[in-house]
Protein backbone atom coordinates (compact mmCIF):
# COMPACT_ATOMS: atom_id res chain seq x y z
CA UNK A 1 0.00 0.00 0.00
CA UNK A 2 1.15 3.37 -1.06
CA UNK A 3 1.72 5.82 1.91
CA UNK A 4 0.62 9.71 1.93
CA UNK A 5 4.07 11.99 1.70
CA UNK A 6 2.13 15.13 3.25
CA UNK A 7 0.54 15.41 6.36
CA UNK A 8 -2.65 16.54 4.19
CA UNK A 9 -5.17 13.30 2.75
CA UNK A 10 -6.76 15.30 0.63
CA UNK A 11 -5.00 18.28 -1.74
CA UNK A 12 -5.95 20.19 -4.28
CA UNK A 13 -3.49 22.10 -6.57
CA UNK A 14 -5.27 25.01 -8.97
CA UNK A 15 -8.56 22.71 -9.54
CA UNK A 16 -10.72 24.18 -12.26
CA UNK A 17 -13.33 22.72 -13.72
CA UNK A 18 -15.37 24.42 -16.67
CA UNK A 19 -18.72 23.49 -18.15
CA UNK A 20 -19.06 24.80 -21.39
CA UNK A 21 -18.23 28.49 -21.22
CA UNK A 22 -18.81 28.21 -16.80
CA UNK A 23 -16.41 28.22 -14.76
CA UNK A 24 -17.78 26.30 -11.75
CA UNK A 25 -14.79 25.68 -9.73
CA UNK A 26 -12.17 28.36 -9.60
CA UNK A 27 -8.55 27.64 -9.47
CA UNK A 28 -9.01 25.49 -5.75
CA UNK A 29 -6.45 24.62 -3.50
CA UNK A 30 -7.87 22.69 -0.81
CA UNK A 31 -5.75 21.00 2.27
CA UNK A 32 -7.69 18.32 4.44
CA UNK A 33 -5.43 17.20 7.02
CA UNK A 34 -5.09 13.22 8.15
CA UNK A 35 -7.43 12.20 10.73
CA UNK A 36 -9.78 15.57 11.00
CA UNK A 37 -13.33 16.18 10.27
CA UNK A 38 -13.17 18.75 7.36
CA UNK A 39 -16.14 20.64 6.71
CA UNK A 40 -17.07 22.19 3.72
CA UNK A 41 -19.36 25.11 3.23
CA UNK A 42 -20.64 27.69 0.92
CA UNK A 43 -23.80 29.02 0.07
CA UNK A 44 -26.20 26.23 -2.62
CA UNK A 45 -24.27 26.44 -6.16
CA UNK A 46 -20.99 27.25 -4.56
CA UNK A 47 -19.48 24.71 -6.80
CA UNK A 48 -19.31 22.09 -3.49
CA UNK A 49 -21.00 19.15 -4.69
CA UNK A 50 -18.78 19.72 -8.35
CA UNK A 51 -15.61 19.32 -5.97
CA UNK A 52 -16.70 16.30 -4.46
CA UNK A 53 -17.25 14.83 -7.78
CA UNK A 54 -13.54 16.03 -8.73
CA UNK A 55 -12.44 14.67 -5.90
CA UNK A 56 -13.87 11.12 -6.73
CA UNK A 57 -12.68 11.22 -10.48
CA UNK A 58 -16.38 10.76 -11.80
CA UNK A 59 -15.50 14.51 -13.12
CA UNK A 60 -12.69 15.24 -14.31
CA UNK A 61 -10.74 18.57 -14.38
CA UNK A 62 -10.48 20.94 -17.06
CA UNK A 63 -7.74 22.16 -15.32
CA UNK A 64 -5.30 21.06 -12.27
CA UNK A 65 -4.94 18.17 -10.06
CA UNK A 66 -5.72 15.76 -6.87
CA UNK A 67 -3.65 14.23 -4.95
CA UNK A 68 -5.64 11.56 -2.25
CA UNK A 69 -3.28 9.51 -0.06
CA UNK A 70 -0.70 11.45 -1.27
CA UNK A 71 -1.32 9.62 -4.55
CA UNK A 72 -2.40 11.21 -8.10
CA UNK A 73 -6.05 10.75 -8.34
CA UNK A 74 -6.41 10.04 -11.77
CA UNK A 75 -3.17 7.74 -12.23
CA UNK A 76 -4.74 5.29 -8.92
CA UNK A 77 -8.09 5.69 -9.06
CA UNK A 78 -8.73 2.13 -8.03
CA UNK A 79 -6.49 1.96 -5.11
CA UNK A 80 -8.48 5.38 -4.20
CA UNK A 81 -11.22 4.23 -4.57
CA UNK A 82 -10.87 0.70 -2.12
CA UNK A 83 -9.90 3.02 0.58
CA UNK A 84 -12.96 5.82 0.29
CA UNK A 85 -16.66 5.89 1.42
CA UNK A 86 -19.14 8.27 -0.12
CA UNK A 87 -22.28 9.35 0.40
CA UNK A 88 -24.36 11.66 -2.28
CA UNK A 89 -26.45 14.29 -1.48
CA UNK A 90 -29.19 12.19 -3.21
CA UNK A 91 -28.54 8.58 -2.76
CA UNK A 92 -29.45 6.01 -5.63
CA UNK A 93 -30.24 3.16 -3.62
CA UNK A 94 -31.79 -0.20 -5.14
CA UNK A 95 -35.44 0.28 -4.20
CA UNK A 96 -36.47 -3.44 -4.44
CA UNK A 97 -34.27 -4.66 -1.98
CA UNK A 98 -34.02 -4.99 1.42
CA UNK A 99 -31.83 -3.03 3.89
CA UNK A 100 -29.77 -5.77 4.59
CA UNK A 101 -29.73 -7.06 1.26
CA UNK A 102 -28.25 -4.08 -0.07
CA UNK A 103 -25.58 -3.59 1.94
CA UNK A 104 -24.59 -7.44 2.17
CA UNK A 105 -24.54 -6.86 -2.32
CA UNK A 106 -22.16 -3.27 -1.49
CA UNK A 107 -19.64 -5.70 0.38
CA UNK A 108 -19.59 -7.74 -1.88
CA UNK A 109 -18.85 -5.43 -4.78
CA UNK A 110 -15.79 -4.67 -1.94
CA UNK A 111 -14.45 -8.20 -2.69
CA UNK A 112 -15.61 -9.38 0.74
CA UNK A 113 -16.57 -12.72 1.47
CA UNK A 114 -20.20 -14.12 1.93
CA UNK A 115 -19.50 -14.46 6.01
CA UNK A 116 -17.83 -10.99 6.02
CA UNK A 117 -20.40 -9.33 3.99
CA UNK A 118 -22.87 -10.68 6.19
CA UNK A 119 -21.13 -9.50 9.26
CA UNK A 120 -20.49 -5.82 7.78
CA UNK A 121 -24.30 -5.37 7.12
CA UNK A 122 -25.42 -6.26 10.25
CA UNK A 123 -22.81 -3.94 12.06
CA UNK A 124 -23.56 -0.79 9.40
CA UNK A 125 -27.26 -1.06 10.00
CA UNK A 126 -27.06 -1.24 13.90
CA UNK A 127 -24.87 1.42 13.71
CA UNK A 128 -26.95 4.05 11.94
CA UNK A 129 -30.37 2.82 13.92
CA UNK A 130 -32.13 0.80 11.56
CA UNK A 131 -31.48 -2.88 13.01
CA UNK A 132 -35.39 -2.96 12.91
CA UNK A 133 -35.47 -2.04 9.56
CA UNK A 134 -33.10 -4.92 8.63
CA UNK A 135 -35.80 -6.62 6.54
CA UNK A 136 -37.70 -3.88 4.85
CA UNK A 137 -37.87 -3.20 1.37
CA UNK A 138 -35.93 0.18 0.21
CA UNK A 139 -39.07 1.94 -1.22
CA UNK A 140 -41.12 1.97 1.92
CA UNK A 141 -38.50 3.51 4.04
CA UNK A 142 -38.88 7.00 4.53
CA UNK A 143 -36.56 10.00 3.23
CA UNK A 144 -34.37 10.16 6.77
CA UNK A 145 -33.83 6.19 7.40
CA UNK A 146 -32.70 5.92 3.45
CA UNK A 147 -30.33 8.67 4.22
CA UNK A 148 -29.07 6.34 7.20
CA UNK A 149 -28.68 3.28 5.04
CA UNK A 150 -26.53 5.78 2.61
CA UNK A 151 -24.53 6.46 5.43
CA UNK A 152 -24.48 2.80 6.27
CA UNK A 153 -23.69 2.13 2.58
CA UNK A 154 -20.54 4.72 2.92
CA UNK A 155 -18.90 3.15 6.12
CA UNK A 156 -19.71 -0.71 4.99
CA UNK A 157 -15.98 -0.95 3.48
CA UNK A 158 -14.67 0.76 7.17
CA UNK A 159 -12.76 3.15 4.50
CA UNK A 160 -9.93 5.54 5.27
CA UNK A 161 -11.60 8.60 4.44
CA UNK A 162 -15.47 9.52 4.56
CA UNK A 163 -17.08 11.38 2.08
CA UNK A 164 -20.14 12.80 2.86
CA UNK A 165 -22.14 15.86 0.85
CA UNK A 166 -25.11 16.75 2.53
CA UNK A 167 -25.20 14.16 4.87
CA UNK A 168 -28.23 14.89 7.16
CA UNK A 169 -30.79 16.55 4.43
CA UNK A 170 -34.09 14.88 4.95
CA UNK A 171 -33.42 14.35 8.46
CA UNK A 172 -35.77 15.70 11.79
CA UNK A 173 -33.57 17.83 14.11
CA UNK A 174 -32.65 14.55 16.44
CA UNK A 175 -31.78 12.82 13.70
CA UNK A 176 -29.31 15.15 12.40
CA UNK A 177 -27.46 15.09 15.83
CA UNK A 178 -27.65 11.52 16.09
CA UNK A 179 -26.30 11.45 12.66
CA UNK A 180 -23.39 13.95 13.27
CA UNK A 181 -22.35 12.44 16.93
CA UNK A 182 -22.28 8.85 14.97
CA UNK A 183 -19.70 10.68 12.45
CA UNK A 184 -17.36 12.16 15.65
CA UNK A 185 -17.49 8.25 16.85
CA UNK A 186 -16.02 7.29 13.28
CA UNK A 187 -13.30 9.50 14.03
CA UNK A 188 -12.43 8.32 17.06
CA UNK A 189 -12.78 4.81 16.64
CA UNK A 190 -11.85 4.28 13.18
CA UNK A 191 -8.72 6.81 12.93
CA UNK A 192 -11.08 8.28 9.77
CA UNK A 193 -11.03 11.45 8.01
CA UNK A 194 -14.47 12.51 7.10
CA UNK A 195 -15.18 15.34 4.58
CA UNK A 196 -18.34 16.90 5.12
CA UNK A 197 -20.14 19.22 2.72
CA UNK A 198 -23.11 21.04 4.22
CA UNK A 199 -24.40 24.78 4.04
CA UNK A 200 -25.65 24.22 7.72
CA UNK A 201 -23.06 26.31 9.48
CA UNK A 202 -24.12 25.12 12.89
CA UNK A 203 -24.07 21.56 12.56
CA UNK A 204 -20.48 21.82 10.99
CA UNK A 205 -19.33 24.11 13.82
CA UNK A 206 -19.94 21.40 16.50
CA UNK A 207 -17.97 18.41 14.36
CA UNK A 208 -15.62 19.89 12.93
CA UNK A 209 -11.92 20.89 13.45
CA UNK A 210 -11.27 22.84 10.36
CA UNK A 211 -13.42 24.11 7.55
CA UNK A 212 -12.86 25.37 4.14
CA UNK A 213 -15.52 28.05 2.42
CA UNK A 214 -16.14 28.55 -1.24
CA UNK A 215 -18.13 31.04 -3.01
CA UNK A 216 -18.72 31.14 -6.73
CA UNK A 217 -16.22 28.35 -7.12
CA UNK A 218 -13.61 29.79 -5.49
CA UNK A 219 -11.68 29.41 -2.13
CA UNK A 220 -12.76 32.04 0.33
CA UNK A 221 -11.60 30.83 3.70
CA UNK A 222 -9.51 27.38 5.02
CA UNK A 223 -8.23 26.40 8.12
CA UNK A 224 -8.71 25.37 11.64
CA UNK A 225 -12.04 26.63 13.04
CA UNK A 226 -10.21 27.74 16.44
CA UNK A 227 -7.62 29.71 14.29
CA UNK A 228 -10.29 31.26 12.07
CA UNK A 229 -12.49 32.84 14.98
CA UNK A 230 -9.65 34.23 16.32
CA UNK A 231 -9.85 36.84 13.76
CA UNK A 232 -13.43 37.88 14.52
CA UNK A 233 -13.35 40.97 16.39
CA UNK A 234 -16.84 41.84 16.85
CA UNK A 235 -20.25 39.90 17.61
CA UNK A 236 -24.35 40.24 17.29
CA UNK A 237 -26.95 40.38 19.57
CA UNK A 238 -30.48 40.28 19.90
CA UNK A 239 -32.86 42.15 22.11
CA UNK A 240 -36.30 42.25 22.05
CA UNK A 241 -38.50 44.07 25.55
CA UNK A 242 -42.16 45.12 25.90
CA UNK A 243 -41.51 48.67 24.63
CA UNK A 244 -38.11 48.97 22.62
CA UNK A 245 -38.64 53.58 22.21
CA UNK A 246 -38.26 53.74 25.92
CA UNK A 247 -35.30 51.31 25.88
CA UNK A 248 -33.36 52.99 22.84
CA UNK A 249 -31.92 55.57 23.55
CA UNK A 250 -30.18 54.39 27.03
CA UNK A 251 -28.62 51.24 24.83
CA UNK A 252 -27.43 54.41 22.41
CA UNK A 253 -25.54 55.49 25.65
CA UNK A 254 -23.37 52.42 26.08
CA UNK A 255 -20.07 53.26 25.29
CA UNK A 256 -19.30 49.93 23.66
CA UNK A 257 -22.22 49.44 21.51
CA UNK A 258 -21.06 49.99 17.73
CA UNK A 259 -24.41 49.67 15.76
CA UNK A 260 -28.32 49.36 17.09
CA UNK A 261 -30.82 48.35 14.29
CA UNK A 262 -34.38 48.08 15.82
CA UNK A 263 -36.08 45.81 13.09
CA UNK A 264 -40.10 44.09 13.34
CA UNK A 265 -39.86 45.59 17.39
CA UNK A 266 -36.66 43.81 17.85
CA UNK A 267 -33.40 45.22 18.65
CA UNK A 268 -29.82 43.83 16.96
CA UNK A 269 -26.84 44.80 18.89
CA UNK A 270 -23.66 44.93 17.40
CA UNK A 271 -20.79 45.13 19.50
CA UNK A 272 -16.81 44.23 20.18
CA UNK A 273 -16.53 40.31 21.07
CA UNK A 274 -14.67 41.76 24.46
CA UNK A 275 -17.44 43.18 25.53
CA UNK A 276 -19.59 40.34 25.88
CA UNK A 277 -19.93 40.24 29.40
CA UNK A 278 -20.69 44.39 30.05
CA UNK A 279 -23.53 43.91 27.80
CA UNK A 280 -25.21 40.85 30.19
CA UNK A 281 -24.43 42.72 32.59
CA UNK A 282 -25.73 46.05 31.86
CA UNK A 283 -29.09 44.78 29.24
CA UNK A 284 -30.88 43.37 32.70
CA UNK A 285 -29.78 46.54 34.49
CA UNK A 286 -31.51 48.81 32.23
CA UNK A 287 -34.42 46.80 31.30
CA UNK A 288 -35.44 46.78 35.11
CA UNK A 289 -34.89 50.66 35.93
CA UNK A 290 -37.05 51.00 32.70
CA UNK A 291 -39.70 48.16 34.47
CA UNK A 292 -39.40 47.03 30.94
CA UNK A 293 -40.34 42.89 30.37
CA UNK A 294 -37.24 41.29 29.20
CA UNK A 295 -38.99 38.91 26.45
CA UNK A 296 -35.96 37.69 24.41
CA UNK A 297 -32.00 38.43 25.23
CA UNK A 298 -29.31 36.05 22.79
CA UNK A 299 -26.59 35.55 20.38
CA UNK A 300 -27.95 35.69 17.06
CA UNK A 301 -24.37 34.69 15.38
CA UNK A 302 -21.78 32.42 16.29
CA UNK A 303 -17.92 33.48 15.80
CA UNK A 304 -17.53 30.89 12.83
CA UNK A 305 -20.91 32.27 11.11
CA UNK A 306 -19.49 35.69 11.77
CA UNK A 307 -16.15 34.81 10.06
CA UNK A 308 -18.16 32.52 7.22
CA UNK A 309 -20.26 35.99 6.46
CA UNK A 310 -17.11 38.12 6.64
CA UNK A 311 -15.57 36.07 4.39
CA UNK A 312 -17.93 35.93 1.79
CA UNK A 313 -18.61 39.24 1.76
CA UNK A 314 -22.08 39.68 3.12
CA UNK A 315 -22.97 42.41 5.13
CA UNK A 316 -25.03 41.40 8.52
CA UNK A 317 -28.40 44.04 9.04
CA UNK A 318 -30.60 42.77 12.04
CA UNK A 319 -30.02 39.67 12.05
CA UNK A 320 -30.43 39.07 8.31
CA UNK A 321 -27.92 37.62 5.64
CA UNK A 322 -27.93 39.72 2.40
CA UNK A 323 -26.20 38.02 0.08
Amino acid sequence: MHSSSTSYLIETFGLTKFFGEQCVVHNLNLQVPSGTIFGFLGPNGAGKSTTIKLILDLLRPTFGKIKIFGLDSILYHREIMTRIGYQPEKPILYENLNAFSFLKYMARLYGFSPKDAYERAKNALEFVNLGRKAFTVIKNLSAGQKQRLALAQAIINDPELLILDEPTSNLDPLGRIEIMDKIKELVKEKNMTVFISSHILPEIERVCDYVAVINNGRLVLQGKISDLVKNVKDTLYMLTVSDPGILKPELEKLEYVKEITLQDNTFYISIDIDNVELLWKDVPKLVSSLNLVLREFKSVRSPLEKSFLDALGVKDVGGHIIL
